[in-house]
């Protein structure tokens, strides 16, 4: 028998929009990972029982607390088998109807009996495998059909109350929005004394661990029965009698049809905000990982800037080298090579070697010292750097190992995959720096350009050294080491050189100007390939900042995107069906 013919076109209407949002619901949840699909197959379950619109009170309990006992105290009758051990294997539903002690196993393994005392028309009382048993199974099945119920009515022994199992079923059972009344079997075993203190407890423990305060009935389902099979129906034997009043009452509250869809509206609604915080969860996790990966970034667009600011001081440290080389070059070339030193000129192997000392290699040092202060600033923050990357990444990596538990595996297992492989690079980048291998390519490029510098500049020098030689006289000058003989030679020069003496002057300031502008131009060089080497050198670190930003952290990010773009239209799906839930609980609330 079922309450299908019992609704009015209303009700009706209503179970089957209710059964469309359920299964809409469903849909929703099907690709919001492991948990939620389960969710939606409680979805479809409810759904389905609303075909049939039995409103189900189902018992739950430990096993040996007295279920099935307590079954039959509130039918008055011996109808389910009882005893020491775990005696119900299966899901026991006794429907209104005519008595049928026999009862239809259905395909599902559910077992199907009937009685007129189930409360009212409409109403089943739901027996389970009792929880915390040798069975494994037997919790399985129990926690099953949980979602499916109505009315949970919990059992618990008096002697046992509230085993680990009991508060995780409760548990359950308040997330799926159910109402909830506690049942203590067995006072019978209890001194008085006892049982205030059992009563206590229970409800101290449903207050402090579940935060629930549900209704407590203290009872003997034995005794109920043996005043039932010895006529005794004085008062209320074992107080199952204030039960049945108690679910007379909530079954008088409205019809059981009504109250049926209001629960399993509410289970939904309970379903619906529970997937949400996960979802809210997956979205916020999700952040935590875009602003790791936005933060690694911006280390980069702030490492770049790092790194032209280190330039600049850099290449302003070797202009300030390169133009003290320049003045002393051209101190050097008026001092030593001047027209007034004709005679007194030193040899070309003593100039080359005193302008390699004083312009050239000072210069050289001080260039190098600049430069390899630059190069070594470079390597150093450059394996900070890139250190930090990598500490960040093992930091993103542990968040999103711990993200697993709560994120679909498929979805994430890219992610986590783009992430090994972005610390796998940064690694490689930090090896680059530990090897030294930047400072030895930039030496060899230093030492090769200052070497064809020298040899160019003394090339240069060497030839106005010549000019001064050729402009000699023959011999001495008296004065500086001079033999008194060559003093006549000087004078026999003297007149020619002075005869000739404009053109020789001309000849020689154009190779002095010449060998200045040489020097100039051999200076700009060596600065320019000076400043090519620095800038190369930034250029390769920026574009392995860039590309690894590119490569690496971009599609990370993008795919972190993609799944908050993911979660938040999740969530306003989930957001519309809570909308469509209220909407349809307060259509049914207002049906007569």
């Amino acid at each position: 028998m079922t309450m299908l013919n019992t609704l009015d076109g209303t009700l009706a209407a209503y179970r089957e929009e209710e059964i469309r949002l359920l299964t809409d619901i469903g849909s929703t949840l099907a690709d919001m990972g492991d948990v939620a699909a389960q969710d939606r197959q409680r979805l479809l379950d409810v759904a389905h029982d609303l075909r049939d619109m039995f409103f189900l009170v189902v018992i739950i309990g430990e096993f040996n607390a007295g279920k099935s006992s307590f079954i039959n105290a509130v039918l008055g009758d011996n109808l389910l088998p009882t005893g020491i051990t775990p005696t119900t294997e299966a899901i026991e539903i006794i429907h209104y109807g005519d008595l049928d002690r026999k009862p239809v196993i259905r395909d599902d393994g559910i077992r199907e009996w009937s009685h007129p005392n189930t409360g009212a028309p409409g109403v089943a009382l739901v027996d389970t495998p009792g929880t915390g048993s040798v069975f494994q199974k037997h919790e399985t099945i129990a926690k099953s059909f949980l979602h499916r119920s109505d009315l949970v009515i919990f059992i618990i022994s008096a002697k046992r109350a509230f085993a680990e199992t009991e508060r995780s079923y409760l548990d359950l059972a308040k997330k799926y929005g159910k109402k909830i009344v506690l049942v203590v079997n067995q006072v019978d075993l209890l001194q008085p004394k006892e049982l205030v203190e059992v009563r206590r407890f229970i409800e101290q423990q449903a207050s402090e661990l579940l935060d629930i305060r549900p209704l407590i009935f203290m009872v003997s389902a034995r005794e109920a029965l043996n005043a039932k099979n010895s006529g005794n129906t004085i008062g209320d034997p074992g107080g199952i009698e204030a039960v049945r009043a108690h679910l007379r009452g909530v079954l008088n509250e409205a019809p059981p049809a009504k109250q049926k869809l209001m629960a399993q509206l509410d289970m939904a609604a309970h379903l619906v905000n529970s997937a949400q915080d996960g979802i809210q969860r997956k979205a916020d996790l999700v952040n935590v990982d875009t602003t790791k990966v936005k933060d690694v970034q911006r280390e980069l667009e702030q490492q770049s800037l790092g790194l032209e600011g280190q330039l600049k001081a850099a290449r302003s440290e070797v202009d300030a080298v390169f133009e003290g080389m320049r003045q002393r070059g051209m101190n050097f070339i008026d001092t030593n090579l001047s027209i007034r030193k004709v005679g007194r000129t030193p040899k070309r192997e003593v100039l080359q070697s005193e302008f390699q000392e004083v312009v050239v290699g000072r210069a050289l040092r001080d260039i190098g010292d600049a430069t390899n202060g630059y190069i070594n600033a470079v390597v150093d923050s450059s394996r900070l750097y890139w250190r930090s990357v990598i500490e960040r990444l093992n930091q993103l990596r542990e968040l999103m190992e711990q993200e697993i538990s709560g994120l679909d595996a498929g979805i994430y297992a890219e992610q986590r995959e783009a992430l090994q492989e972005a610390i796998r690079m940064a690694e490689s980048e930090l090896k680059t720096y530990s090897t030294g291998k930047i400072v030895t390519e930039m030496q060899d490029i230093f030492e090769t350009n200052s070497a064809g510098f020298t040899t160019s500049v003394l090339a240069s020098v060497g030839g106005l050294i010549l000019i001064l030689l050729a402009l000699a006289p023959a011999g001495p000058i008296l004065g500086v080491g001079a033999a008194p003989l060559a003093f006549p030679a000087f004078i026999v020069g003297a007149p020619a050189l002075l005869g000739g003496g404009y053109y020789a002057w001309r000849y020689y300031r154009g190779v002095l100007n010449d060998t200045k502008r040489d020097l100039h131009k051999r200076i700009d060089e060596l600065q320019k390939s000076y400043h090519s080497s620095l800038d190369e050198l930034t250029r390769k670190e920026r574009s392995r900042l860039t590309q690894y930003g590119q490569q690496v952290l971009i599609p990370i990010y993008s795919r972190l995107e993609v799944l908050a773009q993911r979660y938040a239209a999740q969530n306003a799906a989930l957001r519309a069906h809570l909308d469509q839930l209220q909407s349809l609980r307060e259509s049914i609330a207002k049906a007569k």
